[in-house]
């Protein structure tokens, strides 16, 4: 499909970012925290109307966004024909507390928009950030590729002999998900002993006791055992993740994103040495690294999900996610 402006968004438990772009280049971004109060299509009309006004600071009209790519948290469920958000950070009916201010269970995105635009692509954010990897990262060397981010959650999205995997509902892989420890702590999700439950950012943080993992890796720059523990156990446990991954997708490699791996200097080799211990004939080969696209991935992931394959080798040549305009808060 050709195009001749694209929007891609972003969307989180805390804001949502959109993008226009056009064969050229980031035209404009904007963002706004997440509006979790209304009804079920408070989110879908939130982002309709993002478009709208990231296309005014593009100086376009937004009829001339031809299509849409949103990366959002998950997971879905199919309902009928299209896939609808069951987010346990979005949806506060699931949650059966008070922690969010809505009763939703799910939110009809893609319907949405399916209605607005004749091209439109819903995915997982880290299937979305595989695509971008694939496409404008160091996985496009690859065919068998993982991406995972460690932020406050942890998720992955794979391509297996080229193929991009999705399962029936588009959830697959859920990789922070997958069980690591009996009777551990709960999770989000309302598993326990997941590995979000016991890696996570979030979960560095609950276990020193803090609000952010920052503060424990400022702490672990200082010395501190505590710290020092802590992070070491929950690289520890990441790493045993990735091999069950790898074992699953006999992979040739894995890029990490997310929050966390802002501290990749002190990680990095802690996941490294734990990853090429496990059954070396499959772990041996594999590269572990983290993102070239780093701070550009939720620009870039959500676009690329519908960008026109004619631009794509002028984006890898030019890279201009690299020069684009500066995120405009409204």
């Amino acid at each position: 499909m050709i195009a001749e402006y694209i929007a891609g968004v972003d969307i989180g438990g805390t804001k949502i970012i959109a993008t226009i772009a056009d064969a050229t280049g980031i035209k404009a971004r904007v963002y706004q925290h997440t509006q979790l109060q209304g009804d079920i299509l408070t989110i879908p009309k939130q982002v309709y109307y993002l478009i709208q006004k990231t296309a005014e600071y593009a100086g376009i009209h937004y009829e001339e966004v031809k299509a849409v790519g949103i990366s959002t948290c998950s997971p879905f469920e199919k309902k009928g024909n299209y896939k609808e958000i069951v987010a346990p950070n979005l949806c506060g009916g699931l949650t059966g507390n008070d922690r969010l201010p809505n009763s939703w269970h799910s939110i009809p995105l893609e319907e949405f928009f399916n209605g607005l635009y004749s091209h439109i692509v819903v995915e997982n954010d880290c299937v979305a950030a595989v695509v971008a990897e694939k496409l404008f990262g160091a996985g496009k060397l690859y065919d068998n590729l993982v991406y995972v981010t460690w932020s406050t959650g942890i998720g992955a999205g794979a391509y297996v002999d080229g193929k991009l995997i999705r399962g029936k509902n588009g959830n697959a892989p859920h990789f922070g998900h997958i069980y690591m420890l009996e009777d551990g702590p709960q999770c989000g999700c309302g598993n326990y002993g997941d590995l979000e439950a016991i890696a996570s950012g979030t979960a560095i943080a609950r276990d020193y006791g803090v609000h952010s993992a920052k503060e424990v890796f400022d702490n672990y720059r200082k010395g501190d055992t505590k710290a020092i523990h802590i992070v070491h156990r929950a690289a520890r446990n990441f790493a045993r993740g990735l091999a069950s991954l790898n074992a699953l997708f006999d992979t040739e490699y894995i890029v990490l994103g997310g929050s966390v791996m802002n501290d990749s200097d002190i990680l990095l080799p802690l996941i490294r040495k734990e990853f090429y211990s496990s059954f070396p004939v499959l772990s041996k080969s594999v590269i572990i690294e983290k993102s070239v696209l780093f701070e550009y991935i939720a620009d870039i992931s959500a676009l690329s999900l519908v960008m026109p394959a004619s631009w794509i080798e002028s984006w890898r040549t030019y890279t201009p996610w690299m020069n684009a305009p500066e995120l405009i808060k409204l």
